[in-house]
């Protein structure tokens, strides 16, 4: 250890003595050398004064009393939230919250409305079921949804609105609609003005059910289809979507929804599309548009029709369309094509619709007794179910129970054309005329004198007979036989007919 600064780095021997007799004088500031009055010695220590301020010291005593006070406070303020949330659930699932969410839907749906095994947390409100019931002045007259989810805002607890982001009905929901009695009021309770108190972006069901109608069967229904309700769209306007689902109207074939698109505006319904198939084809497509006007129950409603490769027995019923079949296109027509109806429990729809033969496809025509008697006579197997390419046309008309095909113009050029009507009742008999072309040609190739006598001039290259259709649609008849076996023959006078030469229409038409 070196020696201090002020000190001598060389002492003498005398100097060393002293200095350990008096230690007390070599550095004071470390102590001083006193007698006691014992006689004894004692080194008296200088007391040092402690510094009165640390700033240091007194910044971390400072910063843990206030973490100290700021755990304190979150812990507070976490204890009053909890208890405040806590609160709000036991309000909302309180039945003073749950009366007066159920007036809330009803001001919103202007319907009265019932509410079973409601619950909410704070995520989501549930419920077993809601059934709401307008009155009789409104085109709605129930709605019962089973099974109800919705993703809720955190300000449904405070009791003024409900809101949130969608409303999913799990199980399922079942609409009924109704014929409006004109001067009822629409609503169970008054529109209340500003913010609907119940607000939701979107609705939901899976399983959607749609009865339109009071009568047993109804006069349409929509069953197992998926339904979205948008209350507002980019347009301001209410907007149901469909997907899927089988659809029955009384004496009509059963069809397939594929999708639907409707916005309300105002009363009216705008049908922007509802596209419609066969119910065991997802090829062809039935399309409608148009506008639907309820409460103008004294107005027919109209919807613009279009086919696209629609399956024709869609349009017939299967017991027609063991007679024509084939997959058909909506042809262009200034009086045509569309599907109209009264708003009321009798609706009356009338459906007319110009067809063509789709490009790709063909019309066949089968069942009627006169085709393989044409076939044996012609000795042409084509003719007992002809098909009829591109120039293949008609009118179909249904209303009443009554399906018909008007207009007809089948052709297939150096064979065969069908014109006329025919038409099937509801209790599927048929009734109607054909005009029956046979080309010329294979007439006279056929060397039969009872072919010659039957058929008229030539028109248009075919040579025409006009033929009564009955029976059922599943047995239909004409009066082939009848025209043939009466036809005229006139025999040559040098040779008597031969047996088996034609002249029975039995053995004509006998198989070989």
């Amino acid at each position: 250890m070196s020696a201090a600064p002020s000190e001598p780095e060389k002492y003498s021997i005398d100097e060393m003595m002293d200095r350990l007799k008096n230690p007390a004088l070599e550095n004071p500031e470390e102590g001083e050398l006193v007698t006691r009055q014992d006689g004894t010695q004692a080194i008296r220590v200088r007391k040092r004064k402690r510094r009165s301020s640390q700033p240091r010291k007194e910044d971390a005593h400072r910063t843990k009393r206030a973490r100290i006070v700021q755990v304190s406070a979150a812990l507070i303020l976490l204890f009053l939230t909890a208890l405040a949330i806590g609160g709000a659930i036991v309000y909302a699932n309180s039945r003073p919250y749950r009366d007066a969410l159920l007036t809330k839907i009803a001001q919103a749906s202007g319907a009265t409305a019932q509410l079973e095994q409601f619950r909410m947390n704070p995520a989501t409100a549930n419920a077993g079921g809601l059934s709401l019931e307008w009155p009789a002045g409104n085109v709605l007259k129930s709605l019962l949804l089973r099974g109800l989810t919705a993703e809720i805002s955190p300000t449904s607890f405070l009791g003024k609105s409900m809101a949130g982001e969608e409303v999913t009905v799990v199980t399922d929901g079942t609409l009924t609609l109704q014929v409006p009695t004109p001067g009822l009021p629409l609503r169970s309770t008054a529109q209340p003005a500003g913010d609907l108190p119940v607000r939701f972006n979107r609705y939901w069901i899976p399983v959607f059910h749609l009865a339109v109608g009071g009568s047993t069967p109804p006069a349409v229904s929509l069953t197992k289809s998926e339904a979205s309700l948008y209350p507002e769209n980019v347009n301001g306007r209410t907007q149901l979507r469909l997907n899927q689902g089988a659809v029955n109207i009384p004496g009509w074939p059963n069809l397939r929804l594929d999708r639907a698109l409707l916005e309300f505006r105002g009363r009216d319904t705008d049908v922007i599309v509802i596209r419609l198939q066969h119910e065991s084809d997802t090829r062809g497509s039935f399309e409608l548009s148009g506008t639907i006007q309820p409460y103008k129950t004294d107005r027919p409603s109209t919807l613009a029709v279009q086919l696209d490769s629609f399956e024709l027995a869609g349009l017939t019923g299967p017991s027609f369309a063991r007679l024509f079949s084939g997959r058909v296109d909506t042809l262009p027509a200034a009086k045509s094509n569309f599907l109209s109806f009264l708003p009321t429990e009798t609706p009356h729809p009338s459906l007319d619709i110009a067809l063509g033969v789709s490009p790709t496809a063909k019309i066949e025509v089968k069942g009627f007794p006169f085709l393989p008697a044409l076939a044996q006579v012609l000795d042409d197997p084509w003719f007992e179910s002809p098909v009829f390419e591109g120039e293949a046309s008609s009118t179909l008309h249904r209303e009443g129970g009554i399906v018909s095909l008007q207009d007809l113009r089948f052709e297939s050029k150096g064979r065969m054309a069908l014109r006329g009507e025919i038409a099937m009742a509801a209790n599927e008999t048929l009734s109607g005329n054909l005009q029956l072309g046979v080309a010329e040609a294979m007439i006279i190739s056929s060397k039969n004198p009872r072919l010659e006598s039957m058929f008229g001039p030539t028109r248009e290259g075919f040579r025409w007979l006009t033929l009564k259709i009955a029976g059922a649609a599943k047995a239909p008849t004409d009066n082939f036989r009848d025209l043939y076996t009466s036809a005229v023959v006139t025999a040559p006078a040098k040779a008597p007919a031969a047996e088996g030469d034609g002249s029975s229409f039995d053995e004509l038409t006998r198989p070989k």
